[in-house]
């Protein structure tokens, strides 16, 4: 049990450093092209990863690492392009639906088993995000970049599925491998937005280092380990609160309130969050009892 409560405390302050990065991003990309900025982020992640890879390198894993990393890039290209034109609350929340994403991809892809209750959260969160976007009918620039967002959880849906099952890879290399996947594809498509860099400030510099390697690194490890001892459903219940401390750090860092739109929207998708989490939960323990 004492385990268990560190343990969670570690994936608390994990998910807490990866809501802190939304309002920190936004800033910077005042200052720095979202491009550059996740290649710069990956490439500091990607070194600092590379003491920890054990040789030989397998060519198979290598390639399932950069399909993976692929999808991973798809998401965070589209989450950080599209920071650049909503805000930090509403870019966390839309994110978040990855949540909710990952087992309707997985039935239209693999013909996998939804349930009743994964529709239902599907609906819900759906319903929120109208909302949220029905708020901000008066800005264009802003629904672009929820249209962006909401790409980027789509990439982190495929992403989880596509890491699920291969599960018996190396995690470090894995993990590894995606980063410098993320880093090589952002490199390649920084002329794809308009380039502009300051790596002089000091905001700039502690956003990347930020997310490079306590956001990144440190909190992958943190997580992984903090698997070992804590049950799956309950990391995701904690995990969920992401878009919510998201939320919160944007008021607190960058002063931009919170409408009423991304209040009522919002909570209404961290319920279809939670509904998906505990559905998953629900069915494992069924799973656990038929077993003899």
């Amino acid at each position: 049990m004492e385990n268990e409560i560190k343990y969670s405390m570690l994936i608390i302050v994990s998910t807490l450093s990866w809501g802190v990065t939304f309002p920190l991003i936004k800033i910077s990309l005042e200052y720095m092209s979202p491009v550059i900025f996740l290649s710069v982020r990956f490439g500091i992640s990607s070194l600092l990863m590379l003491p920890f890879i054990k040789r030989p390198w397998n060519l198979s894993g290598i390639r399932e690492g950069f399909i993976a990393g692929f999808f991973l890039f798809t998401g965070y290209y589209f989450q950080t392009v599209g920071l650049y034109y909503t805000t930090p609350a509403i870019s966390g929340l839309i994110t978040g639906l990855y949540v909710v994403l990952v087992p309707v991809i997985s039935f239209a892809f693999l013909r996998l088993k939804v349930s009743s209750m994964d529709w239902i959260s599907v609906m819900i969160a759906l319903t929120g995000l109208i909302i949220i976007s029905g708020g901000q009918l008066s800005n264009s620039s802003v629904q672009f970049g929820d249209i962006l967002t909401l790409i980027c959880a789509v990439g982190y849906a495929l992403q989880m599925i596509y890491v699920a099952r291969h599960s018996h890879i190396d995690t470090v290399k894995f993990t590894f491998f995606q980063m410098l996947a993320v880093f090589a594809f952002s490199t390649l498509l920084i002329p794809s937005f308009k380039i502009y860099s300051d790596l002089t400030l000091p905001i700039v510099i502690f956003s990347v280092l930020f997310t490079a390697a306590f956001a990144g690194v440190l909190a992958y490890f943190l997580v992984n380990k903090a698997l070992i001892y804590v049950k799956p459903e309950k990391a995701g219940i904690i995990m969920v609160s992401e878009p919510v401390f998201a939320a919160i750090f944007s008021v607190i860092i960058t002063g931009i309130p919170l409408s009423i739109y991304t209040i009522i929207g919002g909570s209404l998708m961290v319920a279809a969050m939670f509904l998906t989490v505990y559905d998953q939960h629900r069915i494992r323990r069924t799973d656990n009892a038929m077993i003899p």
